[in-house]
């Protein structure tokens, strides 16, 4: 049974903030270490349990939020990154497992052994000789300016696939065929499907997005301007110079795994993608 178990929490939502704390203690009189980004254990006067998530070396990470809190979370730890439990307080929480009622009964799940271990691939990306953090959902380029367009071409190996002027170009992962690429038209891709996504964000021409096989290596060549921004998961950014002006994108060697108990792909795509309800705009 892990030992050591690291919480991540949104610390903008009181919510989040009491069950990070509530948790905290439930895993404590289990016998765990419980290690707090330091943001949390600041906010919950913690500090003796602070630690980065950059060497946060735990048997299980617990996150509180949406999407965007695992994301963020998932760009920075060691590798190979422990399993994830993922509690939503975000708004559609595709990632996530449970609702925040459902806590408890979870952590009982996972102290008895009654889960599975879900794995998603991650895009490994470099710029030129710079690597950039591995995306569990998308690397996506675009202009350094507003209502600027991007003139680029794609490559697969050394291949030249397609030229096309557009505001930006997204390269997706299977479970990020389900975040920014999906609202800018691009497929979903089931996960047993061992692929990635290459999506044009409102090109001028007609072009439609490319569904590569896992073991290709895809190049964004920038042609005019030389020069570009490059978002990792919505959160890390880099410039692009005319000096190294074009991005690599390939299956990384590392993976993003998440606890789950009960339903599957089909069943979240439904009720957290597909419904028609309405929801509010941030992602956790």
């Amino acid at each position: 049974m892990a030992k050591n178990v690291g919480i991540v929490a949104r610390t903008d939502r009181k919510k989040a903030i009491n069950l990070a704390s509530e948790l905290a203690a439930k895993f404590g009189s289990e016998g765990f270490s419980v290690l707090l980004e330091p943001n949390l254990a600041k906010r919950l006067r913690m500090v003796e349990n602070s630690v980065p998530i950059e060497t946060m070396k735990a048997h299980l990470i617990v996150t509180i939020g949406g999407d965007g809190t695992i994301l963020r979370t998932c760009l920075r730890l060691p590798k190979p990154e422990p399993p994830i439990l993922a509690i939503d307080m975000g708004v559609r929480g595709f990632l996530t497992e449970i609702p925040p009622e459902k806590a408890f009964d979870a952590l009982d799940k996972y102290l008895k052994g009654s889960y599975t271990v879900e794995r998603y691939s991650k895009l490994a990306s470099f710029v030129g000789e710079t690597r950039l953090p591995d995306a569990l959902n998308e690397v996506f380029v675009t202009s350094r300016h507003l209502a600027k367009l991007l003139h680029v071409r794609i490559w697969k190996g050394d291949t030249p696939v397609a030229d096309f002027r557009a505001d930006g170009v997204i390269v997706s992962s299977q479970v990020g065929s389900t975040g920014y690429t999906f609202s800018a038209g691009g497929p979903i891709l089931d996960p047993e499907l061992e692929a990635f996504v290459l999506t044009p964000v409102c090109p001028i021409t007609f072009m439609r997005p490319f569904v590569f096989p896992s073991g290709s290596r895809v190049t964004v060549e920038l042609l005019d301007p030389k020069a570009a921004r490059v978002v990792v998961d919505g959160d890390y950014q880099k410039l692009m110079s005319p000096k190294a002006h074009f991005i690599i994108v390939k299956k990384s060697e590392h993976e993003s795994s998440f606890v789950r108990f009960d339903g599957h792909f089909y069943q979240r795509l439904k009720a957290r993608l597909l419904s028609s309800k309405e929801e509010g705009s941030e992602s956790g």
